[in-house]
């Protein structure tokens, strides 16, 4: 089978394609034949030794996929033949991938294998936010920095769904034309407009209840001005590479809440209300309120250039490899 390899750490153009022995699952297992694997801005991080957990080469990328299960352990309830999205810790850029019994979930196969792959982390991250960490009511107003990333498109598109007034910062021509199409009720032009005066003008002076921030940087500052009375601001990353450091009188005078999403981390701890959000997630795919489309599909021979996209943030919408 072919396998995307990291010999060494450092720029995607490092990558390699192997050939490698498929692997046999163990009796918790299933084996999964991926047809398609979902690409993130932490891949590009992971290979280069810059993520937040450190893995030492050889080894493959990926954590998100979707496909069929070709074999099962002895101690799996699941059956050959079943479409199933699968959450690897690693090794998802590869033809075939043992993982887990509890790290699949089945879907139907009505569901592309390319939406499959886009589900879990983006649209995982960001209807965590959303729902538990900021506790969105309808009717609520939305800023999403980065709008036109993986987790821009999410924001927006969950954010509809639960009844949000969606207001997306982006910075091309390019980038306001995608989140419009996408549903945007506003958009704000970091390369032409004050983020927190345009913010402020939007919302009748009031300021924005919720940011998704997954960006960083001095923007973080702006939208955290921008917020209303009791708004909420979630840290989802820090896409700009500056970590930002934050006036915490802001947050008393504006009695604003910041809030990390560390989605990968609470899915560990919380596996059944985990389970809950994706069979919400997945019910809106199958009634037709959720249609994912990735903008960018590769093959596994265009894994650097994917990469590279995120690291030079050229990135718009959701990307995957396809197999």
């Amino acid at each position: 089978m072919k396998s995307v390899i990291c010999t060494e750490l450092g720029n995607p153009e490092l990558l390699q394609i192997k050939d490698t022995e498929k692997p046999t699952p163990l009796k918790d297992e299933v084996l999964v034949k991926v047809e398609a694997a979902g690409v993130n801005y932490p891949d590009a991080l992971l290979v280069q030794g810059k993520y937040q957990v450190v893995v030492n080469p050889p080894f493959t990328p990926g954590n998100e996929i979707c496909g069929y299960i070709e074999e099962v352990g002895s101690n799996v309830d699941f059956k050959k033949g079943m479409k199933v999205i699968g959450l690897p810790e690693i090794g998802g850029f590869s033809e075939y991938v043992c993982l887990n019994k509890n790290l699949v979930i089945p879907i139907s196969d009505n569901i592309s294998s390319i939406a499959g792959a886009s589900l879990p982390i983006n649209y995982g991250t960001t209807y965590y936010a959303l729902k538990r960490r900021a506790n969105a009511s309808r009717g609520e107003s939305l800023l999403v920095l980065g709008a036109s990333g993986g987790v821009g498109t999410a924001s927006i598109q969950l954010g509809k769904i639960l009844g949000l007034n969606i207001i997306a910062a982006v910075g091309s021509d390019e980038k306001e034309e995608y989140v419009k199409n996408l549903g945007a009720d506003h958009v704000i032009r970091y390369d032409q407009e004050n983020l927190k005066e345009s913010t402020k003008n939007l919302t009748g002076g009031n300021g924005v209840d919720i940011v998704i921030d997954p960006v960083g940087g001095d923007i973080t500052e702006q939208a955290l001005r921008a917020t209303a009375w009791n708004g909420r601001l979630l840290v989802i990353g820090f896409a700009q590479g500056e970590i930002p450091k934050i006036p915490l009188n802001i947050t008393l005078v504006k009695g604003v809440s910041i809030v990390g999403v560390w989605w990968g981390r609470w899915t560990q701890s919380s596996p059944e209300e985990t389970a809950e959000d994706f069979n919400e997630l997945i019910g809106f795919m199958n009634d037709g309120k959720l249609n994912i489309v990735p903008r960018n599909i590769y093959s596994i021979k265009e894994i650097p250039i994917a990469l590279n996209n995120f690291l030079n943030r050229k990135n718009i919408g959701k990307t995957v490899i396809k197999f």
